[in-house]
């Protein structure tokens, strides 16, 4: 290619360039969604880590010790849709080994596994403190406190940011596997 000011070939102003190859949609596809993908886990990893830290007084204790300085924290026990979202960490550890080399198998078991132990325990969830949260709302009112806040607020939160977290992560999962899918299969399916 000629730089700027430099060389330019004979009877080429420039404007031929429609002929030149670029670069196919389903790579740049799947270059932006996969960098998308993979911030989106890196979120869900993070709130993960917060959600095993919440939850660890009462996972200690279900192996029958105490870790004291967790139970100066006073943190109310955890909920069962909170042991459950947990589980989804695995199905973002599967979305991550299915980027480096398109495999679109461990895609859709991400995808399930964000459904199943993602968006099903946050809408458990949000059923499960639907009272609490019409409770504080109207009379300012709470049952539990997490490091001072109501702890109704913070669950909401959470489950805010999660329920985000897991359409966008399914969304960008969608777009892969379209981009990744092999050409020529519609064709043969028409036959």
């Amino acid at each position: 290619m000629a730089s700027r000011g430099g060389y330019r070939p004979q009877g080429s102003d420039g404007s031929d360039h429609w002929h030149r190859e670029s670069i196919a949609w389903q790579y740049k596809i799947s270059s932006i969604n996969k960098w998308r993908l993979r911030f989106a886990l890196f979120l869900h990893i993070l709130l993960g880590l917060l959600m095993f830290g919440r939850c660890l007084p009462g996972i200690s204790s279900a192996f029958g010790f105490t870790i004291v300085s967790l139970r100066r924290l006073d943190l109310p026990h955890p909920r069962p849709w909170e042991y459950a979202w947990l589980v989804s960490l695995f199905a973002a550890i599967l979305g991550f080994r299915s980027t480096p080399q398109n495999n679109s198998f461990l895609l859709r078991q991400f995808v399930l596994g964000v459904v199943v132990f993602g968006l099903f325990p946050v809408f458990f969830g949000i059923f499960d403190v639907r009272n609490d949260i019409v409770a504080y709302f109207q009379t300012k009112s709470y049952t539990f406190e997490i490091l001072g806040f109501p702890a109704v607020l913070l669950w909401t939160g959470f489950m805010v940011i999660a329920l985000q977290l897991h359409m966008f992560s399914i969304y960008f999962s969608y777009v892969l596997l379209k981009a990744w899918k092999p050409r020529g299969t519609d064709k043969l399916k028409s036959k």
